[in-house]
């Protein structure tokens, strides 16, 4: 697996279509919330397979913290270390970068995944775009 890490005029091409088929169209998140302003403040993190981007996921800076979102791979590579690559290449890039501390927002179904990664549920559920979520901080 080849990981890479790109500024959003670089990732958007790739990145647009797997963040699409897994929000929009299986999620059914509608287009206009799916891409926003963050993008091109961010770091977007490709996952290839045999040469094929699969996987995508964004890291941003608020006020020091590093906020890890947009997690998406592909249906037919998931289950095969994608999201786990994606995820520890962000962690990675976002200690390097001194963001402190990382939090993501977790789908509800998606949490005992970031939870073997340290991440600790906080707060209370929250709908964003219809889906409920939780906010998670690596511990």
């Amino acid at each position: 697996m080849k990981l890479l890490i790109r500024a959003w005029c670089e990732a958007a091409a790739l990145a647009t279509p797997i963040r699409h088929a897994v929000f929009v169209v299986e999620q059914h998140v509608p287009v206009a919330l799916e891409l926003d302003e963050l993008d091109s403040s961010a770091w977007h993190a490709l996952a290839y397979l045999k040469g094929v981007c699969v996987g995508t996921a964004r890291l941003f800076a608020t006020d020091n913290e590093g906020h890890i979102g947009r997690m998406a791979v592909l249906a037919p590579y998931r289950r095969q270390g994608v999201g786990s690559a994606l995820l520890s290449t962000l962690v990675q890039y976002a200690q390097n970068q001194s963001l402190y501390p990382i939090y993501l927002n977790a789908q509800l179904a998606a949490i005992p995944f970031y939870a073997k990664f340290n991440f600790i549920p906080e707060a209370t559920i929250f709908y964003d775009a219809g889906i409920a979520h939780r906010t998670m901080r690596l511990g």
